[in-house]
């Protein structure tokens, strides 16, 4: 009993001064380099699974601290996680000169005028007093992951969201954000501005540059590639067997409203492996993420992470290019299975009758409350 209480002693311990550095925007693979060295200093051999715990609770400590001082409006420290060539990019609406990017663009960058962007952001939206809270992070403090926040209402628009943001770690700061969220969440006035006649109306998307292709380590860019093959050719059997048996799936497409369905609402989560192989049997061949979908970018390593991909299938000609609807899926992954899978895009770039079709299908197969 003494050991294991000096066990859990040590590890909040390690874990708190992870979350100092964090705080004032410190590069955290050094802060485990050198927590690593002190445990073996003192005799502590960690095992294979702490170290994934350690890299895991340290990319979770990373996001909050990033989207802390975003929610502060704590301009230095929030600009101090960007690298110096960083991209902020906004897949859903795509060319952002209407926040403060250049005419046209999909990217600010690099860190000079997004500095000077998100100052007049901070500026407009500190009387709120807040404009994001974190929820969870999926990946690596050494690549990159997911992380996904609650966007409040106020602020950018009158209604609030769940944003995944793909964040793109290279040397310890953020090299691309690229954040991915669902307008149908928001209300209809803001609908009617980000999809005038409800058609997206911007004609650039963010993408890597040209054979920018993954920030990942070597197994878990194979896993993904599997899992997006599996996805792709509707190999539903494959893919499930990389679930665990309690696999939580988060995906927009289980809402049953027809409307704005409100951040982190229950009504778009299925607990479990096969609830999950139910939802992707019934639904593999209009679910933008499965049916010809192809990867765009990984980042991530044997903890999880995410990758972002295109749809294919009856989606292939819609998104803001007209060319497949861009989105992102972030997985954790413990003992190699997928404990949570979270999927985000705008679920407003389908057709009405599309999601339509995919309600009666969920009703159908009684994933969720109706």
């Amino acid at each position: 009993m003494t050991d294991n209480k000096q066990a859990t002693s040590s590890r909040r311990t390690f874990f708190r001064d992870v979350a100092a550095g964090a705080a004032v925007g410190a590069v955290l693979p050094g802060v485990l380099t050198a927590s690593a060295a002190a445990a073996e200093e003192n005799g502590f051999e960690c095992s294979a699974l702490a170290q994934q715990q350690a890299e895991r609770e340290a990319f979770e400590l990373h996001g909050r601290a990033f989207f802390q001082a975003y929610d502060s409006f704590d301009l230095d420290t929030f600009m101090s996680f960007f690298a110096d060539n960083a991209f902020q990019q906004d897949v859903t609406l795509g060319d952002l000169s209407d926040f403060g990017g250049p005419p046209g663009s999909c990217s600010i960058h690099p860190k000079v005028p997004l500095r000077q962007v998100f100052a007049a952001l901070f500026e407009r939206f500190k009387p709120t007093g807040g404009v994001a809270k974190f929820t969870h992070a999926s990946g690596s403090v050494h690549f990159g992951g997911g992380v996904e926040v609650k966007a409040l209402a106020g602020n950018f628009f009158i209604g609030g969201w769940d944003t995944l943001s793909y964040i793109d770690l290279r040397g310890g700061k953020i090299f691309r954000r690229n954040d991915h969220w669902d307008t149908a969440q928001v209300t209809p006035q803001d609908i009617a501005v980000i999809h005038p006649k409800g058609v997206p109306r911007f004609s650039c998307e963010a993408l890597p540059e040209p054979g920018d292709i993954a920030n990942a380590s070597p197994e878990f860019y194979a896993f993904v590639r599997h899992m997006s093959r599996a996805l792709s050719a509707g190999a539903v059997d494959s893919l499930v067997q990389l679930f665990a048996d309690d696999v939580m799936l988060i995906h927009p497409l289980l809402t049953m409203v027809d409307g704005a369905y409100g951040p982190f609402n229950a009504g778009i989560q299925v607990q479990g492996r096969k609830g999950a192989a139910r939802f992707f049997k019934a639904l593999t061949e209009i679910l933008p993420d499965a049916q010809d979908s192809s990867l765009v970018h990984v980042v991530g390593s044997s903890v999880g992470g995410a990758f972002e991909w295109r749809s294919g299938g009856v989606t292939a000609r819609q998104g803001i290019a007209r060319n497949g609807i861009l989105g992102v899926t972030a997985i954790d992954l413990f003992g190699g299975k997928i404990r949570r899978i979270s999927v985000k895009f705008d679920t407003l770039q389908m057709t009405r009758a599309q999601r339509a079709s995919v309600r009666s299908v969920v009703a159908r197969e009684c994933l969720v409350p109706s």
